[in-house]
């Protein structure tokens, strides 16, 4: 009789335990989401800018730019957080994915298209500074040669984050995980493109004038 009454407390859920179970994947839930939906709104955002970008544009397509340009900042910083969220918390967990080299070939993706970025965001604003200081509403001209440059950038892009999805599967079910895998050639891996196509792609903004600019 005590034999059976300890196994039917034992097959009774703990509230606590339950509690705490129910929380972690809410919260585990809600940063899946925000990760996915980040995304998406990249993806959405690039798109925009893709078919919006032109030599001679209109004050729409400008504000479009704007727009669009904000949403792929916004959403690329959820990203990034969400995906610390879903390492470190919600996920395989850091040791798993220290040593993937999958992994840090994702965060490669993220980090050459985030810095190659810089260029088409660096022309948006400064576009876009130069119409609200126009006297005379004309809207800034990016001219051929600029807007087919980031137009180039902005495929790369999508190029980019096109290839994370894939990443991310692949990373999800162990392929390439190696426990003797360093972490730091990972970090390395991350790092100098990141911090190499920055600095390329803020001079070449800055070098390559606008029509308002000459």
């Amino acid at each position: 009789m005590s034999a059976a009454i300890a196994l039917a407390l034992l097959a009774t859920p703990q509230p606590a335990l339950a509690e705490t179970v129910a929380v972690g994947g809410v919260a585990s839930a809600f940063a899946a989401y925000g990760h996915y939906a980040s995304l998406l709104a990249i993806a959405g955002a690039l798109a925009v800018e893709r078919v919006t970008v032109t030599a001679k544009p209109t004050k729409e397509q400008l504000d479009r730019l704007v727009a669009a340009d904000s949403i792929y900042g916004i959403a690329g910083v959820i990203l990034l957080g969400t995906g610390y969220m879903r390492a470190k918390y919600y996920g395989k967990g850091w040791e798993f994915y220290a040593h993937s080299p999958v992994f840090w070939v994702k965060l490669a993706l993220f980090a050459v298209a985030g810095a190659s970025s810089l260029l088409v965001t660096t022309k948006v604003v400064q576009a876009a500074i130069a119409d609200n200081k126009s006297e005379d509403g004309d809207v800034p001209e990016f001219g051929d040669a600029l807007a087919q440059r980031m137009i180039k950038v902005i495929n790369a892009e999508l190029l980019a984050f096109g290839a994370i999805p894939l990443t991310a599967s692949l990373m999800a079910r162990g392929i390439g995980y190696n426990q003797d895998f360093p972490w730091q050639a990972g970090a390395a891996l991350v790092a100098l493109p990141a911090v190499g196509l920055s600095a390329k792609y803020l001079k070449e903004a800055f070098d390559t004038k606008g029509e308002w600019e000459k």
